[in-house]
């Protein structure tokens, strides 16, 4: 499944010129068909909902009515949008762009490109998505899989038959307010131009990011795979402005692929609780024991349970406990700069922290269950265990 602004950024589609019903471009686009010469009889029974329409309007050459007619009855079965190539009108009248407007279907000029051409481009796109989706359920079973290491082994394979004997990994998540920012495809990562001798790439999209793997003949040291990685993803338009990137450790392909995959996503997502641009595992610390504790009902339930007890009396008395603890954490426990942050007095934020640390029964160990706390629940706000 691929929608209208989506096909948008193939190359056929780039001489395509909006002409009405911008509220469509989220659409979505099921197939792509012409529209020309079947609609002698005025029958349009063939087309279906989410198709997109190509036409040269040849059957409305000599009666300019025939198209709004037709407009009409493909607009009642749904369709996703209607492309015109200017052959024999260069402009829509007034009334089917009001069509067009209330029934959110974006029309389109265009010029000289193929018809064809665009059509293999959107089905290569879809097929594209379609073996996304089964990668996306190799690398869940992957993930899920006993630590014998065999599963690895045998989706590793599944996952790319010309994957090497050591890997490394590189997950890259987009920051909000990207979240429409075109994702490469899986062809695109063989193509840039970088120097790879040795090298192999696989791309996947996965859980609404990037992943790439690098594998080699031999294994790559750590700083050197990451640099790798992380300049792959900038050639394939994946920058620090607009995504966060975790990077695992390298490891053994057949044994340990699900280590190295599990690593770069969980580094992602700290990298995003932290504001950092570039994680690696080995730049965790102690965040890396978090991990096992995500996968943990009994983990995640009692620090939902902590953080509610605060976000519980936020609401009946009006205040921001939980929020001055997750600036506190995130600042070090540095009461300046979590005011900074807060736009705040230093004293209101001590005074908070001491409230929350009542609320919670003056633990001796409150800035270790503060930093627990916070930690999961904010990682398992960003979607659980990897």
């Amino acid at each position: 499944m691929i929608r209208v602004r989506e096909a948008l950024r193939l190359t056929p589609f780039q001489e395509f010129e909006l002409q009405a019903g911008g509220g469509g471009l989220e659409n979505e686009i099921t197939n792509v068909t012409m529209l020309d010469y079947e609609t002698d009889a005025r029958d349009y029974s063939a087309f279906q909902r989410g198709d997109f329409i190509l036409s040269s309007l040849y059957f409305a050459k000599n009666d300019e009515s025939l198209i709004l007619e037709a407009f009409r009855a493909l607009a009642v079965k749904g369709i996703s949008g209607f492309a015109i190539k200017t052959v024999y009108y260069f402009t829509i009248s007034e009334p089917l762009r009001r069509l067009a407007e209330a029934a959110n279907i974006p029309i389109f000029t265009f010029h000289t490109t193929s018809m064809e051409d665009i059509i293999i481009a959107v089905n290569d796109l879809m097929k594209e998505r379609d073996q996304q989706v089964i990668y996306g359920r190799l690398l869940d079973q992957l993930l899920a899989s006993p630590r014998d290491g065999s599963a690895a082994a045998l989706l590793s394979h599944q996952l790319d038959e010309g994957l090497r004997p050591f890997c490394a990994a590189a997950y890259a998540l987009l920051r909000p307010g990207f979240e429409n920012h075109p994702l490469p495809s899986r062809e695109s990562a063989r193509f840039v131009p970088l120097d790879e001798r040795g090298q192999h790439y696989s791309l996947f999209l996965y859980r609404g990011g990037v992943l790439l793997l690098l594998s080699c003949q031999s294994p790559p040291e750590e700083a050197a795979a990451g640099l790798a990685l992380r300049a792959k993803l900038q050639a394939l338009r994946m920058t620090p402005q607009v995504c966060r990137v975790g990077i695992g450790l390298p490891c053994d392909t057949r044994k340990e692929l699900d280590l190295c995959v599990e690593q770069s996503l969980f580094a992602a997502r700290t990298a995003a609780l932290w504001g950092r641009d570039v994680l690696s595992w080995s730049q965790l610390g102690s965040m890396q024991y978090l991990l096992p504790l995500l996968r943990s009902r009994t983990a995640v339930a009692a620090a939902r349970l902590q953080a509610e007890s605060l976000q519980g009396y936020d609401r009946r008395n009006s205040t921001a406990l939980w929020d001055t603890l997750i600036a506190y954490v995130k600042n070090g426990g540095d009461f300046a700069r979590t005011a900074q942050a807060l736009y705040q007095h230093p004293n209101t934020v001590r005074y908070r922290i001491r409230k929350a640390r009542q609320l919670w029964g003056e633990p001796e160990d409150f800035e270790f269950q503060a930093r627990l706390c916070v930690s999961l629940c904010l990682l398992e706000d960003e979607g659980g265990a990897p």
